[in-house]
């Protein structure tokens, strides 16, 4: 068998105990990043602002040919609205880039490639990370996270490890945290539902990590086991990862679990966007992004409390920087100071522009429709889905809530926040059960899909 010859001086032991110490400088820059006052921050985040753009412009393949070489300069001089100049990168450039367009340095120093979903035209977009990026990451939401979390909780991650980084990602945070971890992954052959339920059980789980959806459905797998998620388990936090969540579902996994849940928000090429503390509420993480709310047709920046999309540019990405790339989230800043003494604003996430849903004479989200329908549920399972025929919201219930009262109470709430009526059917519930077991992230389905066929009733 060949062996390959090491290079001359190579001391495994010296590369070890630098990578320590590159390690250990890491956290110090991000515990005196994550301490900085809200001046402090702002002073940091412009001078961030200026080097990423300088760094985007002059390594990335894609933005040395995008960012106008004037609005790069003026940026990097620090030119009052210079910033407002630099075109949107899109999810439709970063398509088209894929795989490698979009690495800024070389791929020696790549420890990580990560991919979104595909896009409609069936191409993923990639994510590259330096071990820099990639710690300070982990570090920085591990901060966050200890607002709830220490190392008495067990903390049972089900959301995907598979190319996506959000699983790895919070693995490593909660681990940082001394948290003991139960790796369950989502919609694994080898990790079934009701294996993550004798999990959950068997290591006395106190967070359980996963999208809201599938929590529910999980507490119902529970349930039907005759297993109590209230008394049988210890679940006592539930952090939300993957999809956005009403209030009302909020509320239905208390009732469900007995538990607290908390939203967190990010994507896979940016990592950690926002993230929750003590009192529930969703702090944007601008030591590692910068935030705008710009009006999804002009483009324009609006001012804090205004509702638009989200638009992002990374502060802490070297392999790959993001500038002002438009997100695609509905979503509101808001700069009053929270309850919880954090000097970072908060989110508030309102759904997707292309989850928007046209109904009557206005446009509605799944997000309002879901806090309408769940709002209104009082017995388990607590599924439903929907569709749009006109001017009539379709809904379909499982058999357990079909009765009039939960019935009237929803078509009252469409009534009266979307104007319009509503036409009831059954939901096929084994189908809609076997979407979720086999989804990596799932969702409330469309109507047409998982609906049992047949009006059962207006309102």
């Amino acid at each position: 068998m060949t062996t390959l010859a090491r290079p001359a001086g190579h001391d495994p032991r010296s590369r070890l105990r630098d990578t320590l110490v590159s390690r250990l400088d890491i956290a110090r820059k991000v515990a005196a990043v994550t301490s900085l006052d809200r001046t402090a921050l702002d002073a940091w985040a412009g001078d961030a602002l200026a080097a990423t753009v300088e760094h985007a412009c002059r390594n990335s393949p894609f933005y040395t040919g995008f960012v106008p070489a004037e609005a790069a300069r003026a940026v990097a001089q620090g030119r009052p609205h210079a910033f407002e100049a630099i075109p949107f990168t899109t999810r439709e450039h970063l398509s088209a880039a894929y795989p490698l367009g979009m690495l800024a340095v070389p791929r020696r120093e790549v420890i990580r490639f990560d991919e979104s979903s595909g896009t409609g035209n069936g191409r993923p977009i990639a994510a590259f990370f330096t071990m820099a990026d990639w710690l300070e990451n982990n570090l920085t939401v591990a901060g966050l996270l200890a607002t709830v979390l220490d190392r008495r909780d067990v903390a049972a991650i089900a959301v995907p490890y598979e190319l996506a980084g959000v699983g790895q990602d919070l693995d490593r945070a909660i681990e940082i945290l001394g948290c003991t971890i139960v790796p369950l992954g989502a919609a694994s052959p080898s990790c079934t539902p009701d294996r993550m339920v004798d999990a959950l059980l068997r290591s006395g789980a106190t967070t359980l990590v996963c999208s809201g959806t599938r929590a529910l459905f999980l507490g119902e797998i529970a349930r039907r086991r005759g297993i109590d998620p209230r008394s049988d388990l210890n679940v006592s936090k539930i952090l939300m990862a993957g999809e956005g969540a009403s209030p009302a579902k909020k509320r239905r996994l208390a009732d469900q679990w007995g538990a607290v849940a908390y939203s967190m928000f990010g994507m896979t090429e940016t990592n950690t966007l926002a993230m929750f503390c003590r009192e529930r509420e969703l702090h944007l993480v601008e030591s590692r992004t910068f935030f705008e709310v710009v009006d999804p047709q002009s483009g324009e920046r609006l001012p804090d409390g205004s509702v638009g999309e989200l638009a992002v540019t990374t502060l802490a990405s070297r392999a790959m920087p993001l500038l002002r790339y438009r997100t695609g989230d509905v979503c509101q800043i808001e700069a009053a100071p929270c309850a919880c003494g954090s000097p970072l604003r908060r989110l508030r996430h309102r759904g997707r522009f292309g989850d928007r849903i046209p109904v009557g004479d206005r446009g509605t989200s799944q997000l309002e429709i879901e806090d309408i329908v769940l709002g209104a549920m009082t017995t388990a399972p607590y599924y439903f889905a929907f569709d749009i025929d006109g001017d009539v919201l379709e809904i379909a219930l499982p058999q357990s809530s079909t009765d009039e009262a939960t019935r009237a109470s929803i078509a009252a709430g469409v009534r009266d926040r979307l104007g319009v009526s509503t036409r009831f059917g059954p939901l096929d519930t084994d189908r809609f059960e076997t979407a979720l077991r086999t989804s990596a992230k799932p969702t409330m389905r469309n109507f047409s899909a998982y609906g049992g066929g047949g009006a059962a009733g207006e309102g």
